[in-house]
């Protein structure tokens, strides 16, 4: 079954988390005083680390290497987003919390569900695809926390990232294995967004609590950002 190509959502996707790459670099809880260079990277695993990891545990060369726009794009939201610190410094966090993550609770699921294609399009069976779905959409993000010297945010309390990342994954496997020579990918495609998205926008909005199945709490005390910081 062939995903049909949409190559603009591709990059806006790609766009949008390059962006939240610099702006969380930049962010209290992660700034190491990057240099320029350095932020960019930040953008780049934003933006494609998760394409780039999931094709190489597939074995292909990386999508996003091979198609220079995802370089540019990653380049042009890295730059804007060292232009909203230089000249909207104050309504940079109101951004990042409303409006980006707005958009990233699209971008979430989209990660998932293409990565969850190529899974099944190279033969992995329902929860090889799923974890495949999963790395595509995290592995950008645990990138620049890890060298941050961040514990990566699906390993705590965030906003359900991991869980619509999952959900995003499993109904689009699901729905592809069972109807694969019924229902056309579009449809799929979708339906599980269409799910994954709406989940994400309840779950940010009303606060929807994740398990932490601590007797204690974490050690380190609470930055402003909601993070521990360390001793």
């Amino acid at each position: 079954m062939n995903l049909p190509s949409f190559p603009n959502v591709d990059l806006f996707a790609a766009g949008i988390n390059a962006l939240n790459g610099v702006l969380v670099g930049r962010n209290p809880s992660h700034n190491r005083g990057y240099t320029v260079a350095g932020l960019l990277i930040m953008a780049f695993f934003g933006g494609i680390g998760g394409g780039v990891a999931r094709d190489l545990l597939l074995n292909d060369i990386p999508a996003p290497i091979k198609d220079p726009k995802y370089i540019v794009i990653c380049i042009l939201m890295g730059l804007l987003g060292l232009a909203i610190y230089r000249y909207a410094s104050s309504k940079e966090e109101q951004f990042r919390t409303r409006t980006l993550a707005f958009f990233k609770s699209f971008t979430l699921p989209w990660f998932a569900i293409l990565g969850t294609h190529k899974a099944l399009d190279h033969g992995l069976e329902f929860f090889g695809a799923i974890l495949v779905g999963l790395i595509s959409t995290v592995a950008g993000g645990v990138f620049i926390d890890l060298c941050s010297g961040v514990t990566p945010d699906v390993l705590r309390p965030c906003e359900h990232v991991l869980t619509t990342a999952v959900l995003a994954s499993a109904v689009y496997a699901t729905i592809a294995m069972v109807g694969r020579e019924s229902i056309r990918p579009f449809p799929i495609t979708l339906i599980a967004v269409v799910v994954a998205f709406v989940f994400r926008l309840f779950a940010v909005r009303e606060h929807w609590p994740q398990i932490v199945p601590l007797d204690a709490p974490a050690q380190g005390r609470m930055t402003a950002s909601g993070r521990h910081a360390r001793s």
